[in-house]
């Protein structure tokens, strides 16, 4: 799939997204906005796309699940810019965490993580530690973080990744990020369905 169809396709799901939000906000219980809302923060399913800085993009399924208060696991897809059926450029992961309130208005998480990244050329399975901090202000969802992997085949890395989300109702956000991933530092725009 090429970087156009990428940002066409993003666009597309963007733009059905917010035509539909006008009518589900009609027909949905209006809860309020909280500041931060654990259960929401943890509880999503995203797709976006990011652009690398080695000149590359790749599309990312994300989904998180609460399962027991504070414990949390979570999971995502990259698909690089090959296409499924390419030559690699993929990557997939595991992180299984805990998140814990900090003050009345900021959460921390932390997690280790496992997963597997083709580089293009070579496989390699991959484990690792992050820790984030989040907050809500009104329907702006704040976060930053750090973490640490080790690549069984390619070495070690820290990474890094700092945001936003825009809540355009308790369920429906669209954001953007900046982060350090397996192919390099590069903006990652998304959307996503926060239960």
């Amino acid at each position: 799939m090429t970087s156009y169809n990428k940002v066409f396709a993003l666009t597309v799901m963007v733009t059905a997204l917010a035509a539909a939000t006008p009518a589900l906000a009609h027909t949905q219980n209006q809860s309020p906005f909280e500041s931060p809302q654990t259960q929401r923060a943890f509880n999503f399913l995203s797709a976006g796309i990011a652009d690398h800085d080695h000149g590359a993009d790749s599309i990312i399924i994300e989904g998180s699940y609460q399962f027991s208060s504070p414990w949390f696991v979570s999971a995502y897809v990259r698909d690089g810019d090959d296409g499924p059926f390419g030559n690699g450029r993929d990557a997939q992961g595991l992180k299984l965490g805990r998140y814990l309130w900090l003050s009345d208005t900021v959460i921390a998480d932390f997690s280790g993580r496992v997963g597997n990244v083709d580089f293009g050329v070579d496989d390699s399975g991959y484990w690792g530690v992050e820790g984030n901090l989040r907050t809500r202000i009104d329907r702006f969802e704040l976060f930053a973080g750090l973490g640490w992997v080790d690549y069984t085949d390619a070495g070690s890395d820290s990474q890094y990744q700092f945001g936003t989300r825009f809540y355009v109702t308790p369920e429906f956000a669209v954001g953007a990020r900046y982060q350090d991933s397996e192919f390099g530092d590069g903006l990652r725009i998304e959307a996503s369905y926060h239960f």
